[in-house]
């Protein structure tokens, strides 16, 4: 290969390895609940926001370690990747940009990628899954947003990115991530590569790599059925939501968060995107499923200006009985 490269169109084939294709976002376009406490959801309506998490924070953090550490050792010893530069003078460029990016992955980029989790929902359940109940939604005293997907529009460079999680055992995605490194090598020992885009290309692999690790985990957790909507710092090059990166303080520890905004954003989130139209149930969890509980969250729904919410809570019917 000659002439000028799209090193967009170039490497696409990276992104056909090591994920679910199928099902995909915005193909499939699913409702999924977001399990939370009460105090959350009504955070969430009186300020119309939702909160993002740092994933270095959350309880499964290691899922994000997990590939981006066993990733970077996978470059180091790939045999394909070195000898598909050719000259080994080029080949140690390439791997001096790839170290230096993990390396500032390692030391500050990683601290503005953000995360808001999501379970695959069946419109017609009431009752949500008793493992999500306790798992995030308050040890079944808490509620689920069932979100309809169908109410989102499409942006195609916007800094988030929407996918459902692709499960695997550990030896799987470590497989992933050599059919992802073998591909790379293949596609770059196919195309002369001039020596000033070697830094670009390091920085497609990385990104193919970094979103691996963010949209995989172990097959443990597939009960869960996660989807995740991701916005990274770095995808945000016209600073769309840099204005609403914050802070919260959990007990005495200050944690990073995105404060997204549930409203239309040009360039990120388009078209009929409100509570409103976007919320389609909200559960209460087993562990309050009383009408005296019921009445008293629509209360508080009507009360915070959202009286199509209120009509929109059912009560979960699953037997509860605590850990």
């Amino acid at each position: 290969m000659t002439g000028v490269i799209d090193y967009s169109e170039f490497f696409k084939p990276l992104w056909t390895e090591g994920v679910q294709t199928e099902g995909q976002y915005p193909g499939a376009r699913p409702f999924i609940a977001h399990y939370c406490s009460v105090s959350t959801l009504e955070a969430i309506v009186r300020n119309e926001e939702m909160w993002f998490s740092n994933p270095l924070y959350m309880n499964d953090f290691e899922e994000l370690t997990f590939g981006i550490w066993h990733s970077k050792t996978k470059f180091r010893e790939s045999e394909p990747l070195r000898m598909a530069f050719g000259a080994t003078e080029r080949y140690a460029v390439f791997r001096q940009h790839l170290d230096d990016i993990y390396a500032q992955f390692e030391s500050g980029l990683a601290f503005d990628v953000y995360i808001a989790c999501f379970s695959e929902h069946d419109p017609a359940d009431d009752d949500g899954l008793l493992s999500m109940w306790r798992g995030y939604g308050a040890n079944g005293g808490g509620v689920a947003m069932i979100f309809n997907m169908a109410a989102l529009t499409e942006v195609p460079d916007s800094p988030l990115k929407i996918a459902k999680i692709t499960y695997g055992t550990t030896e799987e995605r470590l497989g992933w991530m050599d059919q992802i490194i073998n591909r790379f090598a293949s596609l770059v020992a196919s195309a002369s590569i001039p020596d000033d885009d070697l830094f670009l290309c390091a920085t497609y692999l990385f990104e193919r790599l970094l979103t691996l690790s963010i949209f995989t985990k172990h097959s443990g957790f597939k009960e869960e059925k996660e989807w995740r909507i991701v916005y990274s710092k770095h995808y945000d090059s016209n600073n769309v939501l840099t204005g609403m990166l914050g802070y919260f303080i959990n007990g005495g520890m200050v944690e990073p968060k995105l404060k997204f905004k549930i409203a239309p954003i040009p360039g990120t989130a388009e078209g009929g995107i409100t509570l409103e139209q976007f919320v389609s149930k909200i559960i209460l969890g087993p562990r309050n499923a009383s009408p005296r509980s019921k009445m008293a969250l629509q209360r508080m729904l009507q009360m915070l200006g959202k009286p199509a919410l209120a009509e929109r809570v059912v009560t979960s019917s699953t037997p509860y009985r605590e850990r």
